[in-house]
């Protein structure tokens, strides 16, 4: 069989085209555990035009992925990018993650050809892959892409839901740790709006980190799926001491705000408690009946220490050679579903 590997443009005509190809695919019921919309073309447009018009981190050269073509059966797969800025100490990392490798059942020994593709592209691109299936996962093992490791959780239920006695529980088996009081919080002021936040900085500590623009914090407000918010925090100057984008997920039944991307700002490492504490404390900073909080990061490392509730991380990322040598700060954000 003949096949063509093409560079996707991520022009109008062909978003419909792939589009309609990957709501086919898993009408067809090739995708073992499709999500909400995945068999709408319409919701695929909607997802594509996020990933690369609306995306403050794609350029008019940014790659954008591939499309698995065979002379007979026309499009068969489908290999997608979302470009994404990263930086190390000032000095940009560019980055691609990983989004939507369908390729029709018959058609599956052609893969190889679109990994050759993305390890063409890691001679200079970080390449992010947050939602491997287990057999991309193998594979992504076999080409060596680091794994970024388990994550742990911790767990902050609101006043309706237990408040301070549930989170004493918590504590008892390390799924939570001390939060500052509410009077060291009193002074502190929620912010919600990026336009009205002044602490959009990347830490400058040798360590390859996201972009943190605020430009990159209303693209992730605006897109996929998921309800978010933003949540800042400054004190009685107005000093940034932390901030956090939230992710509103509904898990066994009630409804969650995780916070998956974060910065810390105190100097002493305690904005994140105290941003914790005045959103718990504060009725409007959450959507009515929301049970609880859950902060979420890597690293083996205790928080406070608590160990938090293990759970597995499907990160894994392959850094260019120019900067191979130096550590990735992982977070939980983190590769393509926030984004679908």
């Amino acid at each position: 069989m003949a096949y063509r590997i093409e560079s996707v443009a991520g022009d109008a005509g062909e978003k419909r085209a792939i589009a309609a190809f990957l709501a086919a695919f898993v009408r067809d019921g090739e995708l073992p555990f499709p999500r909400p919309g995945d068999d709408d073309p319409a919701v695929w447009e909607r997802r594509m035009g996020g990933w690369w018009d609306g995306n403050p981190h794609c350029r008019e050269d940014s790659p954008k992925g591939f499309r698995l073509e065979h002379d007979e059966a026309g499009l068969v797969g489908f290999s997608g990018y979302i470009p994404f800025d990263y930086e190390v100490d000032g000095v940009a990392v560019p980055t691609m993650v990983s989004t939507t490798l369908f390729v029709r059942e018959g058609h599956r020994g052609a893969v190889m050809g679109l990994f050759a593709k993305q390890r063409a592209f890691a001679k200079t691109h970080q390449i992010i892959d947050g939602s491997p299936s287990p057999e991309v996962r193998r594979l992504l093992e076999k080409f060596g892409y680091p794994y970024a490791g388990d994550r742990s959780q911790y767990f902050f239920p609101t006043r309706r839901f237990g408040g301070g006695f549930a989170r004493a529980l918590l504590r008892g088996i390390g799924w939570s740790f001390p939060l500052p009081s509410s009077d060291e919080a009193a002074g502190c002021r929620l912010v919600s709006d990026p336009a009205d936040w002044d602490g959009f900085r990347v830490p400058h500590d040798g360590r390859i980190h996201r972009h943190g623009g605020r430009a990159t914090m209303e693209w992730l407000l605006r897109t996929g799926a998921e309800r978010r918010s933003f949540h800042g925090l400054i004190d009685t100057e107005g000093t940034p001491l932390a901030c956090a984008l939230g992710v509103h997920r509904r898990r066994g039944g009630w409804k969650t705000c995780f916070l998956l991307d974060y910065r810390d700002h105190h100097p002493g490492s305690a904005g994140l408690g105290l941003l914790l504490r005045k959103l718990l404390d504060d009725p409007a900073a959450l959507p009515l009946g929301t049970a609880g909080l859950v902060l979420t990061r890597f690293g083996s490392s205790t928080l406070h220490g608590v160990a938090g509730r293990r759970v597995e991380s499907n990160l894994y990322y392959h850094l260019p050679p120019p900067w191979q040598h130096r550590q990735k700060a992982c977070l939980p954000v983190e590769g393509d579903l926030i984004l679908i």
